[in-house]
């Protein structure tokens, strides 16, 4: 009995620890795509001699304009295979979808924080905050609350940015958070990872592999 007990609450745990928060309180979304359940990894054609890293886009589809909590307002272009935040061009962006009341998003803030300071002129973090009951004021307070040192936006100061992850990925509100993109020095997307527990090695090897 004590086995059987033990056990199920080994599989609980882990199985938190895959799929990060759920949001059945906070359902957010209006995209209408199927969503995606696994990871998504972008890997080109191997070659045998080195080529220069892309960081010209992709043609521009369609564009919004997010406002930071910190008030910086920046345009983002939703090209055919990724995004391209005005101001950024030519770095590595580390994208995060979070919640302010997910203590898994919470957790990972310090890894969010590392990556950023790791790699000042090659990355730039950013994330969205998906449950959407906080203004920017609210949020900046919380930013500052968690240690929070990069830019984070506030669901309704988020333009079209959900509805642009959902066209890249298959995204939405609904299967939780965290979550997180990494797009390449040309804004295309390479990775993406559904809601789960972010791992700093594993975003670290990517970042790196893209430098």
């Amino acid at each position: 009995m004590t086995y059987n007990k033990v056990s199920t609450s080994l599989l609980f745990a882990g199985m938190l620890t895959f799929s990060g928060c759920g949001t059945d309180e906070y359902v957010n979304s209006t995209a209408t795509a199927t969503p995606v359940a696994t990871s998504t990894t972008v890997t080109s054609t191997a070659t045998t001699t080195e080529t220069p890293v892309s960081t010209t886009p992709a043609p521009t589809v369609a564009s919004t304009t997010i406002t930071t909590t910190s008030g910086k307002t920046i345009t983002v272009n939703r090209t055919q295979n990724g995004l391209v935040f005005g101001g950024q061009e030519g770095k590595i962006v580390l994208l995060e979808i979070y919640g302010d009341t997910c203590p898994f998003c919470i957790q990972s803030i310090p890894i969010f924080n590392n990556i950023r300071a790791k790699y000042p002129n090659d990355v730039y973090v950013i994330a969205m905050e998906s449950y959407g009951k906080l203004d920017s004021a609210a949020l900046a307070s919380f930013a500052a609350t968690n240690g929070i040192q990069y830019d984070t936006v506030a669901t309704d100061s988020a333009g079209s940015m959900f509805t642009f992850m959902n066209e890249l990925t298959g995204y939405t509100t609904n299967q939780g958070v965290p979550a997180y993109l990494i797009l390449g020095r040309d804004g295309a997307l390479v990775d993406y990872k559904p809601p789960h527990v972010p791992n700093e090695e594993e975003i670290d090897s990517m970042i790196r592999s893209l430098l």
